[in-house]
């Protein structure tokens, strides 16, 4: 994928994330169900962070000296 889609998909899924679980504290949805969502769009997002975009190599971490 494209560093601008998955730029995009991870601001989508932030929110998803973010916003249920503002709605479930206030309310709005049930905690249950607020968290379910929550959880769902954070491991997606966490996969979608670990993606490099085409045409970049996987980063390494630097080696200590």
């Amino acid at each position: 994928m494209s560093k601008s889609t998955l730029n995009t998909l991870s601001t989508i899924f932030g929110l998803i994330a973010g916003g249920s679980s503002l709605l479930g504290s206030a309310g709005v949805i049930n905690h249950s169900t607020a968290g379910t969502i929550g959880g769902i769009a954070t491991a997606i997002l966490g996969y979608l962070v670990q993606q490099p975009a085409t045409g970049e190599q996987p980063q390494t971490p630097a080696t200590q000296k």
